[in-house]
């Protein structure tokens, strides 16, 4: 088959979050299965043409708004066999961040993403690339389902083809207000409740839930959640109620050639199921780095992710004087809310040795803190998928989860499971789930056994492409 896909972000060009980890490895999956891929995304200020070998095609695509025609100059970059990226370079996508700056959205967003949406879809008609399916990330990549059914401007389709649209987070909708309407020349008569409307605004992400053939998010658990709960769904459960027999959940991978201890350069000592001893090492050199005590029994639990409210940080903070209480260190990687950062700064001074908190983000020690921690906490209250505990499995550091979306889906707790569930969202949920750990951490051989089973566990990529091909095909996807 022939797939275009059609994002806001792609790694290594550019990433800010899981959609970026996704739009770089799914394709690659695909591509591997013998499909041809085309990717197309902004050429932003950030993306370093030169580090990734760019090459600019001499061509251009231009997008008819009410005011104005947006061109783009198009480039390229092959990075495997039947899989190419194509980047679209305009004025709009200067700018110092990818979707706004000082914690406010750029209010152009609705034209800078309709020229992505457009200009995809034309730059593959260019290319001579007619894909077989189209396939749409979140509210930014949301018009493409709509374009493909109504055409864009008064003018047809550039291409036809079936869509698949998917959600990556249903809290991110691209809501304008109804203005935007007009000047994204969208037809009058979509501006009602069961279309584009979203209480008197233009929500972009309607046009992907509405007009897309088939509709996915990332993992099961988060499907259902988005349907059934007004929290969760964030306003959209009713539409996605109405589509649920067109919604799947599948969940993302993890790349592997990235993500593993057996062959990871950043880590201290390089180690496998069959062969655990390195973990140690790793544990011992991670103490150091990041100012813990040197103590081999004490059971290290490590967090990475954004301090926000969403990630539930709050909770492990208001948790972690019980938590201290046992022979525990925690070792924190992250940035976000100010007050939380705060707070955990607090912490840190007020346990010295046993609590680190790294205000930053930093790629490489991330991959030492899997490999080094014994433990993975993820209390978040909401996560729609998840890749810290899917990262955490294969490197034998057993998550520590909330009962939501991925982390549920991914993660079982039990004489025969890879890691520790609480349902309970409160600081003695987490508590009581990191005191069951520590039991089964002071149990060696049975510590060990379930760490084997954790990084026995396969969440590669084929799996997920596998799942994907169905939907391109119009078919329900494979459980």
């Amino acid at each position: 088959m022939k797939i275009l896909f059609v994002a806001s972000e792609a790694a290594p060009y550019v990433k800010t979050g899981g959609l970026g980890d996704v739009i770089g490895a799914l394709p690659r999956a695909l591509a591997k299965r013998g499909h041809e891929l085309l990717c197309v995304i902004p050429k932003y200020n950030v993306v370093d043409a030169q580090k990734h070998g760019l090459r600019d095609t001499g061509r251009r695509v231009e997008v008819q708004f009410p005011t104005m025609t947006a061109g783009a100059h198009v480039f390229v970059h092959t990075p495997a066999e039947r899989l190419r990226y194509l980047f679209l370079q305009n004025p709009w996508y200067d700018r110092r961040e990818l979707y706004g700056e000082g914690g406010r959205d750029y209010r152009d967003n609705h034209k800078r993403f309709a020229l992505l949406c457009a200009g995809s879809l034309e730059a593959a008609r260019q290319q001579n690339f007619l894909p077989d399916a189209v396939h749409a990330h979140d509210w930014q990549g949301a018009l493409v389902p709509l374009i493909l059914k109504r055409g864009w401007a008064g003018r047809p389709p550039p291409v036809r083809a079936r869509s698949v649209f998917t959600i990556h987070n249903v809290a991110y909708q691209g809501v304008f207000p109804r203005e935007a309407m007009s000047e994204l020349s969208l037809p009058g008569d979509l501006f009602h409740p069961d279309a584009l409307e979203f209480y008197g605004s233009l929500n972009l992400m309607k046009s992907g839930l509405v007009f897309g053939d088939k509709l996915s998010t990332v993992s099961p658990t988060y499907a259902k959640e988005i349907v059934e709960s007004p929290e969760t769904g964030a306003g959209l459960e009713g539409l996605l109620r109405h589509r649920r027999n067109d919604l799947v959940g599948i969940m993302n991978g993890v790349d592997y050639e990235r993500w593993s201890p057996e062959s990871d350069p950043d880590i201290e000592q390089r180690y496998s199921a069959q062969d655990l001893s390195g973990k140690a090492v790793c544990k011992a050199a991670l103490q150091r780095e990041v100012g813990l005590t040197a103590d081999a029994s004490a059971m290290l639990c490590a967090a990475i992710g954004r301090l926000v409210h969403q990630k539930g940080y709050d909770i492990l903070a208001q948790a972690l004087p019980a938590i201290l209480s046992r022979n525990v260190q925690i070792a924190l990687l992250g940035t976000g809310d100010a007050a939380l950062e705060e707070e955990f700064t607090n912490l840190a001074q007020k346990y010295p040795g046993r609590v680190s908190v790294q205000l930053r983000f930093d790629d490489r020690l991330a991959h030492r803190m899997e490999a080094g921690a014994d433990a993975f906490l993820m209390p978040s209250r909401f996560e729609p998928c998840g890749l810290n505990q899917l990262y955490s499995l294969r490197y034998g550091t057993l998550p520590i989860v909330h009962a939501v979306g991925g982390l549920v889906d991914s993660i079982k707790e039990g004489p025969d499971g890879w890691g520790f569930v609480f349902t309970e969202e409160s600081p003695k949920g987490l508590a009581a789930a990191v005191d069951r750990a520590l039991a089964l951490f002071k149990n060696g051989v049975a510590w060990q056994a379930a760490m084997r089973r954790a990084m026995g566990r396969d969440h590669s990529w084929d799996r997920a492409a596998e799942q994907y091909e169905a939907l391109y095909k119009g078919q329900p996807a494979i459980a």
